[in-house]
């Protein structure tokens, strides 16, 4: 095996990398615009024309082909716990290191309005959990009830107190509901178990991207089975932290990623007390996925740019509120739309300054005086003070002058005195796109995966 080719289906872009895995080299990074809409496969084969300027028809053949898709934003999942600092918490830190977006997260007694929004979502996905082991049953039981029950025709995942695994799945098999029963995701306190639910998510996952027009063709050039794209991105993050048995790692980092219509932050490394404070909530994972779907930099513009942040904007910018009012509203009703003066470019910035700054203090924990005598302080959340590396990808970064300003939004500043924030970080760019690429390539090679990571990540002075 010479040649590497590992190809992205997303929503906007079908991307490409090949690598040249004797030399260690990145060969090609592109992107066409994606088909996935329309017949995956075209999208597909424009890249595969791109691959054929750089190797052989012979190389092409006998290249090993890898594949990760995000197209239509992955899988939608609904999240039903108990409490929202620790089951529901669980359950969408499951969900979403498994590559879903989560579009509804609820806590407690499911109301019937609830379950109406349920019923009407677009939702494909549903994660019932709650109750350690041997603890709380009464309340798991009637959402189980009410969802078997209920009009919503999408798999449910039950991950909570294992006394109630065999009623669960009678209540639902007679309601003809397609239920999974998985291990307790937090069978006691302090304790998080989340491969069991991952696994039948990427399982589901894999059901879904069969939905993809095109795929059967798709998948049939592919040595592995479509991988969801933060899963990719989540073993490269995890890779570059840590290193590999001949090259030392980065250590504690955050990737943060700017698009269209969400900003996914990344983090890895260990959730450590906060100079002794006391950790309560649900356990933080080393490699730690958040996607706010209200922040982009096109459709979900508004959302970044809500009142409270606009007045502040439009005064940095020095131009009238309604006029950025305006160019927020041009950006969310034209996704494709391109800056066409400096002033609409720093708009631009603007935006993605703001994206990054909101997205990371979602992503941090918080620390908070404690009123008791066995401690001073407690810490919910992740502890993200040892961070030293932040890396921005997506075309927002990638392409911007100012690259530096936006993520320096991540940084802790003197209006975050609970946040769990870096005080200073180092700033990289993932100039070839290949945090995927390198997350498909983990699996069959480390070294190699990371000495390409390693060549694509520019550090910006």
């Amino acid at each position: 095996m010479r040649h590497v080719i590992t190809v992205d289906f997303g929503s906007t872009f079908t991307k490409i990398v090949v690598i040249d895995v004797e030399k260690r080299k990145i060969l090609l990074s592109g992107k066409v615009p994606s088909s996935v809409g329309t017949d995956a496969s075209i999208g597909l084969e424009h890249c595969f024309e791109l691959a054929k300027t750089v190797i052989s028809e012979k190389e092409f053949e006998n290249a090993l082909k890898l594949a990760s898709s995000s197209a239509a934003g992955g899988l939608r999942m609904s999240v039903i716990g108990l409490t929202n600092s620790l089951s529901t918490l669980a359950g969408g830190s499951a969900a979403l290191s498994a590559g879903a977006k989560i579009i509804a997260n609820y806590s407690g007694l499911l109301t019937e309005k609830e379950l109406t929004e349920l019923e009407k979502s677009d939702t494909e996905i549903i994660l019932l959990c709650g109750g350690y082991e041997h603890g709380n049953t009464s309340l798991v039981w009637e959402n189980a009830n009410m969802l078997a029950q209920s009009k919503v025709n999408v798999p449910i995942i039950y991950s909570g107190n294992s006394v109630l695994d065999k009623e669960i799945r009678r209540i639902m098999e007679t309601h003809k509901k397609q239920c999974f029963i998985i291990e307790n995701i937090i069978p006691k306190l302090g304790m998080l178990n989340v491969k069991p639910t991952q696994n039948v998510i990427r399982n589901l996952f894999l059901d879904h991207i069969t939905d993809m027009k095109g795929f059967n063709v798709v998948k049939k050039e592919f040595n592995n089975p479509l991988v969801p794209t933060p899963v990719a991105v989540l073993a490269a993050g995890e890779l570059l932290n840590r290193g590999t048995g001949s090259q030392e790692g980065l250590g504690p980092l955050l990737i943060i990623d700017v698009g269209g219509a969400t900003t996914d932050v990344y983090s890895f490394n260990e959730n450590k007390s906060y100079q002794g404070a006391k950790v309560i909530g649900c356990e933080e994972p080393f490699g730690k996925r958040t996607v706010e779907g209200d922040l982009g930099m096109r459709e979900s513009s508004s959302g970044v740019m809500k009142e409270s942040y606009l007045s502040a904007a439009a005064e940095e910018l020095q131009i009238a509120e309604d006029l950025l009012r305006s160019s927020i509203r041009t950006r969310t009703q034209h996704i494709d739309y391109l800056p066409d003066s400096e002033m609409e470019a720093r708009i631009d910035d603007r935006i993605a300054k703001t994206a990054v700054y909101v997205a990371t203090r979602r992503h941090a924990g918080t620390i908070s005086p404690s009123y008791s005598k066995k401690c001073q302080n407690i810490q919910s959340g992740k502890n993200l003070t040892e961070v030293s590396t932040v890396i921005g990808t997506g075309g927002i970064l990638v392409h911007n002058q100012h690259p530096i300003e936006i993520l320096q939004s991540a940084e802790k500043n003197s209006r975050d005195e609970d946040a769990l924030l870096p005080e200073k970080v180092n700033i990289y760019l993932d100039t070839e796109y290949v945090l995927f690429s390198a997350g498909l390539l983990k699996e069959i090679d480390e070294d190699i995966a990371f000495e390409i990571m390693m060549k694509s990540i520019r550090r910006c002075e």
